[in-house]
C-alpha cells in the first residue's frame, strides 16, 4: 500500500529498531562523561595550586594535562557524532526512497522511455467505484469486508448487502455519500488547465488568460459568486456546488439538532419519545443518527468469532441461524429477508434484514448527543468538523503524462489530484501556492500518487526552462517533518 513516509521516518528515528543511532548516542555520551571527569579533576588540581589558578606558564604541570584531555575529549566526541550522524541520515534517506518506490505504482511508457506515476495501489478502488467515493474511506470498509465471509463482491456488499448497515466511527458512512471525488470530463478539464507564460514564468488560466491565485476562496453554502467573479470561476463553482450541497444541508440540520438538544438539557426537559422523535426524524430521513434506531449498531463494527454453519433442513433452525449471523456481525452465507425472515438473495446479492427507522426505547439526551458527534465526525481521527476542514484547503497541481498542467483548490472528498486526470497516470503531483500568477510555494506531496524526488526535480527543471524563478520560491522538503 501507500507509504506514509513522515510516520515511517518518525518511527525509525525514535523506535528501538534504530540500533546504529543508539550506539552513536551511547558513544558520544561516554566520551562527554570522560571529558567532564577530566574537567572535574583539573578543577580540583587547579584549586589546590593556590589563588593563582592554573599555572598555564608551566605546561608540565599536571592540571594543564587534564584541561587538554577535556578539550580533546569534547572535540573528538562531537566530531565523531557529527560524522556518524551525517552517514546515518544518508542511509535513512536511501531506505525511505526505496520503501516509497515499493509503495508507488510506476507505469513504463515505452514510446517516451519514461516511468509515469500511477495511483497508489490501495487507492485503486476509488477509480473502480462507479461513484468514485474517496479512497481512504473505501479502504476502511474494504478491511471490514476482508474480515467477513461474505460471498458478495466488495461493492455489492457495501451498497446492498450486509455491509450497507455498517457505519464505522473512523470512517462514517455519512462521508461515503458526501465524499464522491469529482472526475473531470474532457470538456471540464480546460477550466483547471494552466499555462506558464514563456520568459516571465507567470501562471495563467488557459480558459481566459487571467492570473492564477491558489488556494482560491472557499465556497460558501449561503453565498453566491461575487459579481466581480470571472466567467471561469462561476463555471467552476457551478460544477462544484452541487457536490457540496448535501454536506451543507446535513451540517445545518446537525447544528440545529444539537442546539435543540442543548436547550432541552438546560431547561431540564425529559427525553420523551415525542421530543426525541421531533428532533430526530429530519435527520433520520437524511440517513443520519443510525445508532439511535439500529439495535445492532455496535455489533456490526467487528466480526464476532462464529461456529461454522452446518446445513439444516428445518425452517426454524434456518431462521435461527440467519438471525444469529445478522446479530453477531458475521457475514455468513445465510441472510434473513426483512419481510418473511427466510434466507433471501436479490440479484445475486445477500440481503440484510431491513431496519425499521424507529427510535430505540430508553434513549437519553446523552445518547442523542453521542449520535450527533458521530455524524459530525468528532470520532473520526484528524477530521473534526467536516465543513470547517473544507474551508482550509490548499492549492494542488498535477502534471499530466501528456504535458498539460492542471491546478485547483483541494476540497477534501470532492477535488483531489485524481480528479484532473480521472485516475490516470501522471508525471508528478503536489501542492502549491500562487499569488496573482507568481509561484510562491511548492510542496512535493500527494497521497494519491506518491511522487518521488526525481519526478519533482524533473518538474523544477521543466518549469525553470519556462521562466519560473525558483530563487523566489519556497520548496517544501521532500520528507515531511511532521
Amino acid at each position: 500500500g501507500a507509504v506514509q513516509i513522515d510516520k515511517w521516518t518518525d518511527g525509525r528515528m525514535n523506535g528501538g529498531s534504530c540500533h546504529s543511532r543508539s550506539t552513536l548516542l551511547a558513544s558520544a555520551a561516554a566520551a562527554l562523561t570522560l571529558a567532564l571527569a577530566a574537567a572535574g579533576a583539573a578543577a580540583v588540581r587547579a584549586g589546590a595550586g593556590g589563588p593563582k589558578g592554573l599555572p598555564l606558564h608551566n605546561l608540565s604541570h599536571p592540571a594543564v594535562g587534564y584541561v587538554v584531555a577535556f578539550a580533546v575529549g569534547v572535540a573528538a566526541g562531537a566530531a565523531v557524532f557529527f560524522v556518524a550522524s551525517r552517514g546515518y541520515a544518508k542511509r535513512l534517506k536511501r531506505k525511505v526512497r526505496k520503501l516509497q518506490s515499493m509503495g508507488q505504482e510506476r507505469v513504463h511508457w515505452a514510446a517516451m522511455n519514461q516511468d509515469m506515476l500511477g495511483m497508489a495501489p490501495r487507492l485503486w478502488m476509488e477509480v473502480l467505484d462507479r461513484k468514485h467515493r474517496y479512497a481512504t474511506l473505501l479502504a476502511s470498509y474494504w478491511s471490514r469486508w476482508q474480515l467477513s465471509d461474505s460471498r458478495d463482491n466488495f461493492f455489492d456488499w457495501l451498497d446492498f448487502g450486509k455491509g450497507s448497515k455498517i457505519d464505522l466511527p473512523w470512517a462514517p458512512r455519512r462521508l461515503l455519500d458526501e465524499w464522491q471525488v469529482l472526475y473531470l470530463k474532457r470538456e471540464e478539464q480546460p477550466l483547471f488547465r494552466v499555462t506558464i507564460e514563456q520568459n516571465t514564468g507567470r501562471f495563467l488560466w488557459e480558459a481566459d488568460g487571467t492570473p492564477v491565485t491558489l488556494p482560491g476562496p472557499p465556497l460558501e453554502w449561503d453565498k453566491a459568486s461575487p459579481a466581480s467573479a470571472t466567467p471561469r470561476r462561476k463555471e467552476v463553482e457551478a460544477l462544484l456546488r452541487p457536490r457540496l450541497e448535501l454536506t451543507w444541508r446535513r451540517e445545518k440540520l446537525l447544528k440545529a439538532a444539537r442546539a435543540r438538544v442543548d436547550a432541552a438539557i438546560r431547561e431540564g426537559q425529559a427525553p420523551t419519545p415525542e421530543r426525541l422523535s421531533a428532533i430526530a426524524v429530519p435527520l433520520m430521513l437524511e440517513g443520519l443518527l443510525c445508532q439511535l434506531y439500529d439495535p445492532h449498531f455496535k455489533e456490526r463494527l467487528d466480526v464476532a468469532p462464529m461456529t461454522p454453519f452446518r446445513k439444516v433442513s428445518s425452517r426454524s433452525s434456518l431462521v435461527s441461524l440467519a438471525g444469529l449471523a445478522s446479530l453477531s456481525g458475521s457475514e455468513g452465507a445465510w441472510g434473513a429477508c426483512g419481510s418473511c425472515g427466510a434466507v433471501c438473495r436479490r440479484d445475486g446479492v445477500e440481503q440484510e434484514p431491513v431496519v425499521a427507522k424507529e427510535l430505540l426505547p430508553g434513549l437519553s439526551w446523552q445518547d442523542f448527543l453521542k449520535a450527533i458527534d458521530h455524524d459530525q465526525l468528532k470520532s473520526m481521527p484528524g477530521q473534526g468538523n467536516n465543513l470547517q476542514k473544507q474551508k482550509k484547503e490548499k492549492g494542488i497541481f498535477v502534471l499530466d503524462s501528456f504535458g498539460p498542467l492542471y491546478c485547483g483548490t483541494k476540497i477534501t472528498g470532492v477535488l483531489h489530484h485524481s480528479s484532473f486526470v480521472r485516475g490516470h497516470c501522471i508525471k508528478v503531483a503536489g501542492g502549491l501556492t500562487v499569488q496573482d500568477g507568481w509561484l510562491v510555494n511548492v510542496s512535493p506531496h500527494s497521497g494519491h500518487y506518491q511522487p518521488s524526488e526525481e519526478h519533482v526535480l524533473s518538474m523544477i527543471n521543466d518549469w525553470t526552462s519556462n521562466g519560473v524563478d525558483f530563487s523566489k520560491v519556497k520548496i517544501e522538503p521532500y520528507i515531511k517533518s511532521k
